[in-house]
Formats: C-alpha cells, sequence, structure tokens
C-alpha cells in the first residue's frame, strides 16, 4: 500500500484553504490557449530575428509576435506598442529626409 500527497494542499481541518487574493487558476481551454498563443509569439519573434540576417520581413514578425503575446501578456503589450511608435518615427524621418533630397 503506498500513500500520496494530495494533489492539492489542504489544511488542519481537511478542508480546501481558501485562494489567495489575486490568484487564479485557469481553466484547461484557457490554459491551453496561452500556451499556444506563447509557443506561436515565442517562434515568430524568433523567426523574425532570423529573418533579419537572411531574406525576409524580420521586423514585421518581430511585431507580429510580439502583438500575439500581447493578448496575453500585457508587458509584450507594451513593448509592441513602444516598438511600433519608434519603428514609425523612424518611418516618418526617413520619409522627410526623402522628399528634402
Amino acid at each position: 500500500m503506498t500513500v500520496t500527497a494530495p494533489s492539492r494542499p489542504v489544511d488542519a481541518t481537511g478542508d480546501d484553504p481558501a485562494p489567495s487574493p489575486g490568484v487564479r487558476s485557469l481553466s484547461p481551454l484557457r490554459l491551453a490557449r496561452k500556451v499556444a498563443v506563447t509557443v506561436a509569439g515565442i517562434a515568430l519573434i524568433i523567426a523574425g530575428i532570423v529573418m533579419m540576417v537572411l531574406p525576409g520581413p524580420g521586423v514585421v514578425a518581430i511585431l507580429a509576435g510580439l502583438g500575439l503575446l500581447g493578448t496575453e501578456y500585457p508587458a509584450a503589450r507594451r513593448a509592441s506598442d513602444r516598438l511600433t511608435g519608434y519603428l514609425r518615427a523612424a518611418w516618418r524621418k526617413v520619409k522627410r529626409s526623402k522628399n528634402d533630397a
């Protein structure tokens, strides 16, 4: 006979403890979506980095990866917004210098 530990912690009375504030459990479907978005976003970013040296739209792939990650992670959303702002400013500068020449 083997004794296994309970899958979730229980208090001394044997009841499940109340969840900690701010901690929520993800449903299996939500967790699967988060994992899929994370894997796909990271794959797009890696492909974009590779395309920076090989032919292909590297910057677009990186922005797409950050945008995809931004659907699940607020930090990725902020990074995507910041990078997009930098690229738009650089594009305006290029267009302005092209018109001046």
